[in-house]
């Protein structure tokens, strides 16, 4: 008997939903792309429990006949494309024709759908793939789907959903793309009964920044609107002074549709070369119309991937659209495009699954310093000095003492906790059953408790300080040693192992003008969820709307400037924080607040401070590097000082 089996049709459809239907946001998406495709002018979206439980898109648009609603539920079944020509040139936001499908086979599904010329409407409920109701009924113009018990038959995919209020900021962004790619459409968010999300819907971008970002953001972008080669770019920017640690606000769109492109952000990127410090990234909202023949859409299921049938033009279009609106805010006078056409050329080429930097290798500077040119005229018989590298291997990092006390257990990653296996649900009561699912901020706080309090002590100085070097760098001697320590790497050092050997807790400074703070959805919900453990980390954090905080208080010594981006950057780690990984997570976060509050290169310092700073240095055990690894501290030896001078042959 052979072993090859052909699978029966619901655990074929089972397996294809996986591919369309992640989580509850993966919903989402296709519900209202359908509706916009629809021609709704106003989508309203309901979810309870992050969307696991309950799920409603609303839409005003054309609704459809009797037979389609039936029909639609089938796999392959759209109205968008005929042939497979059609998929040449892609105008539509769907064309697959397996959203629905996908949807009724993890879900208990119910459709309600009237036509504006219909006297009556058209209701459906599919259960695991199932038709169970197929009968007419009075509803309002227009399609309202509603999706309860996502996953209840397949709880291999229900153990891996996330909590609620993740879930729930994966759908807000979802809300927000589509409220910000379609400004004519009119997108309300409801989570568990609360407004979340309500853009007006009057073709103004501008506005659905405001309602997806809030007004300062909004009244700090530029309009962009650029055409080339029949490529046209539109949208917003932000000016120079608006700026994030992240690049999660550049949002790209191509005929309406979300879509994630290197070559995009390469673009932007290069555009705002010199207008924005080292590790800042701009804000924008552009959306590229292009001949939907020259854009290949049919590349992933989830459609946010695309192929350009010609990278170069996207590049240069994208570059100068942003390029001119820079220098509109900046003058009254437009930037034309320089008659050097390899100067505007993308630096690399676009390969598939390649990894590409977005900083390219800057040419080196010259040297402010003139060489020293000798005196040729007399003729000098000296010891001929060492050169360059030979003085670069006689100076090794320094290899003594300078240790970092080990805490007992903290290197001790928790185990792995066994998940049961769900069972199924044959109701719709899906919380009362499922197993609970550990949050992030249980797992700091056990890792805590585990932690041992101790402190750093101060070692006797047993070496000279002489002074400071540049304002940055820490002069000492002793028993026949030259030292040089980076003040800034030994500082943050410190501050790391102080805070870590706390109990993952620092000092906090109240903020007399609190810090109001942008956030996406995801950072606010992490914010939330793990307030706690920010607040040992010195961050005092308050809800204030719909995409905002408050920032009441820093990590001791944190400049009031840089309190914001490091609250940001330490959310993008805590981001990174999944089951097992919490602890390195912990530890990143730690190093990364050390780094901000420590005393900066280019600081001048007392003798005093010089000495306690050197002292506490030398009080840790075994490490001689910051937590990002440079080294603490170099030395040379008399001996190697004399060799460089010629006093020893």
């Amino acid at each position: 008997m052979g072993k090859i089996n052909v699978l029966d049709k619901f655990t074929a459809e089972k397996i294809a939903a996986g591919e369309v239907v992640e989580r509850p946001a993966s919903v989402i998406k296709e519900l209202v792309e359908n509706s916009i495709d629809a021609g709704a002018t106003t989508v309203t979206i309901e979810i309870k429990d992050g969307g696991t439980s309950y799920i409603r898109v609303a839409d005003n648009g054309s609704g459809m006949e009797k037979d389609d609603a039936r029909t639609a539920f089938l796999r392959h079944a759209t109205s968008k494309i005929k042939t497979d020509k059609d998929l040449e040139s892609i105008s539509t936001l769907g064309f697959r024709g397996e959203a629905l499908c996908s949807i009724a086979a993890v879900s208990k599904t119910e459709l309600f759908t009237k036509q504006r010329t219909d006297l009556e409407g058209t209701h459906v409920v599919v259960e695991g793939g199932v038709e169970k109701v197929f009968e007419g009924a009075g509803c309002p113009d227009g399609t309202t789907i509603v999706v309860k018990n996502l996953f209840y038959n397949t709880p291999a995919r229900m153990k891996f959903l996330k909590k609620d209020s993740v879930e729930a900021a994966a759908v807000t962004d979802v809300c927000n793309k589509q409220a910000l790619s379609h400004p004519e459409v009119s997108i309300r968010l409801i989570r568990d009964g609360k407004d979340i999300l309500f853009s007006p819907g009057d073709n103004i971008l501008k506005n659905a920044v405001h309602a997806v970002f809030g007004k300062d953001i909004a009244n700090s972008t530029a309009e962009v609107d650029f055409s080339k080669n029949g490529i046209r770019i539109s949208g917003l920017t932000g000016k120079n002074n608006l700026s994030r640690p992240n690049r999660l606000m550049q949002i790209f769109f191509i005929n309406g549709r979300f879509i994630v492109n290197k070559t995009l952000l390469a673009a932007v990127s290069e555009a705002y070369k010199n207008e924005l410090m080292t590790g800042r990234f701009p804000v924008c909202v552009l959306n590229v119309e292009i001949d939907p023949s020259l854009v290949d859409v049919n590349v992933h299921p989830g459609k946010t991937e695309v192929k350009f049938a010609s990278e170069q033009d996207i590049y240069e279009c994208a570059y100068w659209a942003v390029k001119n609106a820079l220098s509109k805010v900046a003058a009254p006078r437009e930037v034309g495009i320089i008659k050097n056409k390899d100067s505007y050329k993308m630096p690399f080429t676009i390969k598939s699954a390649e990894q590409i930097s977005f900083n390219p290798p800057k040419a080196a500077k010259p040297s402010a310093f003139k060489p020293y040119v000798p005196d040729t005229t007399a003729e000098k018989k000296a010891a001929k000095p060492l050169g360059i590298n030979q003085i670069r291997e006689e100076v090794k990092p320094y290899e003594g003492k300078l240790p970092v006390r080990e805490i007992e257990g903290i290197d001790k990653i928790p185990p792995k906790k066994e998940v049961p296996e769900a069972p199924l649900f044959e109701n719709e009561s899906v919380k009362a059953d499922s197993p609970a699912k550990k949050s992030m901020a249980d797992e700091i706080a056990e890792i805590k408790k585990s932690v041992s309090k101790q402190s750093v002590p101060d070692a006797p100085l047993d070496v000279r300080i002489i002074g400071q070097l540049f304002g940055t760098y820490i002069l000492a001697e002793g028993d026949g040693e030259f030292f040089l320590m980076d003040q800034h790497a030994a500082h943050e050092r410190i501050r790391y192992e102080e805070i870590r050997q706390s109990g993952y807790k620092t000092d906090t400074q109240l903020l007399l003008m609190p810090i109001t703070l942008t956030l996406t959805p995801a950072e606010k919900a992490l914010a939330l969820e793990n307030a706690a453990a920010l607040l040992d980390m010195g961050f005092e954090i308050e809800d204030f709307g719909t995409s905002k905080v408050i920032l009441r208080s820093l990590p001791a010594d944190c400049p009031y400037e840089e309190g914001g981006d490091l609250f940001v950057e330490v959310l993008e780690v805590l981001s990174g924080g999944e089951s097992g990984e919490v602890l390195a997570m912990l530890d990143k976060a730690v190093y990364t607040i050390a780094c901000r509050s420590a005393i900066k290169a280019n600081q001048s310092l007392s003798l005093p401070e010089l000495e306690k700073l050197y002292a506490q240095a030398q009080a840790l055990d075994s490490v001689t590097t910051c937590p990002h690894g440079r080294p603490i501290s170099v030395k040379l030896t008399k001996y190697q000082i004399e060799k460089m001078f010629g006093r020893i042959v």
